[in-house]
């Protein structure tokens, strides 16, 4: 089998409802780059029990899947035995509940090839409403948009500068984070969207997830203190910052949305009245 160009890292958590269109927004991006099948990859790392592979899926000879058995070891672990599949040159992310802009790859790839990592804008939507794209600016995105924003920013980047996920939650803004502190601090931002599709069934909508997070940040920010991920010495500061200014955002939520009101609403109530992402 020859390397792919890219491989996407799909983890898979009762996500038999929403895969398909999470698969067929690949698709339209490979396309859109002109790809042909072999040169990507999908891994489609099953984190239910539940064998993926039987999922009978047209036109797309370029899925691989880990073997089923673990059940709720988390989105870093499932992540992490997909990685530990992976082939290609470059890897992408894509969570089984969101989609990719037609124009991901075309957009990315260019910029991952120069600067050895991407990130692209992050658009959230609520079924067909779009609640908010971010960050606002056009520039590169930085450590600081991760906090003030409140949003999980999804980089394309070579191999050997993807790391192992955490097994806390927020582990893919952790892994971001640190990705972005290892170039720096900055990297550019691609002119295209991952689009969040906000899931009311997920855990995230969840009326615990919350304070399960908050200590989560409490955690991921003790670590970075404590000298633990792969990072520059002089950019722990900064990332630790981000997991405060991101518990900062989240306790701000708790205690004034309106009742009924979700936390990107909420985030775009605030960036409306004057909050800034840079």
């Amino acid at each position: 089998m020859n390397q792919p160009l890219v491989s996407v890292i799909l983890p898979a958590f009762r996500a038999e409802a929403t895969l398909p269109e999470a698969l067929v927004s690949i698709r339209a991006a490979m396309l859109d780059a002109g790809m042909p099948d072999e040169a990507l990859e999908v891994i489609i790392a099953s984190d239910d029990g539940r064998d993926y592979a039987l999922a009978q899926v047209r036109n797309m000879p370029f899925l691989r899947f880990t073997p089923p058995g673990p059940i709720r070891s988390g989105a870093g672990a499932a992540r992490n035995r997909g990685l530990a599949m992976a082939g290609g040159q470059f890897i992408a992310f894509l969570d089984a509940d969101d989609t990719w802009a037609p124009n991901y790859l075309a957009a990315t790839l260019p910029l991952v090839r120069r600067h050895g990592a991407v990130f692209t804008h992050s658009r959230v939507l609520d079924g067909v409403r779009p609640v908010l794209t971010l960050p606002r600016h056009k520039g590169p995105l930085t450590l600081e948009d991760f906090g003030v924003t409140g949003a999980s920013f999804h980089p394309v980047l070579v191999r050997d500068q993807s790391r192992i996920f955490t097994d806390h939650l927020s582990q893919d803004v952790r892994h971001a984070a640190e990705v972005l502190a290892r170039f720096g601090g900055t990297a550019p931002l691609a002119d295209t969207f991952y689009e969040i599709r906000l899931n009311r069934g997920s855990t995230t909508a969840g009326a615990h997830f919350a304070p399960r997070v908050a200590l989560a940040y409490d955690a991921h920010e003790a670590e970075i203190l404590a000298g633990q991920g792969d990072m520059p010495e002089v950019m722990r500061a900064r990332v630790a910052q981000l997991f405060r200014d991101k518990a900062a955002l989240n306790a701000a939520f708790a205690a004034g949305a309106p009742p009924g009101q979700g936390f990107y609403d909420f985030v775009a109530d605030r960036l409306g009245a004057g909050h800034t992402t840079a």
